[in-house]
């Protein structure tokens, strides 16, 4: 009878102990949410050679998905760029911009968050590596603030500020 009560009384130990590993080292947070939606975000700009019209147009729509009904863009210095963008306007622009580039990616370093219930701040550093079909290749480097909201269970972008310009 004692040696059951030792095995229940071990039993319960570790399970309470593997519970608390999973709820302090594997358990998903709102921040890791977040930067997970960055690192899809990346994944899904990314080109990595020439593809068909069909995969061009299927990753431009796929990146509709990340953003807001109006997602609004504030750049200094480019008043043409400003304003709200559906997610419709950004997928056109996307298939146009891809059918530009042989390879592009876009990297997110440095992310900070701050976030609140439904809504997050992000700051973060973005890389865009770009090789144009008829030209040199380039790389911008971009400090952005963008504004988060979490809906249906899912965080999509509702703006994008530029902080500053790195020059050369």
């Amino acid at each position: 009878m004692v040696k059951a009560k030792k095995m229940i009384t071990v039993a319960v130990l570790l399970i309470i102990a593997a519970a608390g590993i999973w709820f302090f080292f594997f358990r998903q947070t709102e921040e890791n949410i977040i930067r997970g939606r960055f690192r899809e975000f990346s994944e899904t700009v990314e080109k990595k050679g020439k593809e068909g019209g069909i995969k061009a147009v299927a990753t431009s729509q796929s990146l509709g998905s990340f953003f807001a009904e109006h997602t609004s863009v504030d750049v200094d210095g480019l008043s043409w760029l400003n304003g709200d963008y559906s997610p419709e306007l950004i997928t056109a622009n996307a298939f146009r911009a891809r059918q530009m580039f042989n390879t592009l990616s876009l990297d997110f370093n440095d992310i900070e968050l701050e976030i609140n219930g439904d809504t997050a701040k992000a700051f973060f550093t973005a890389v865009f590596n770009g090789k144009p079909k008829n030209n040199e290749p380039i790389r911008e480097i971009r400090e952005l603030e963008a504004g988060l909201r979490k809906v249906d269970g899912k965080w999509i972008f509702e703006s994008f500020r530029v902080q500053n310009i790195i020059k050369k």
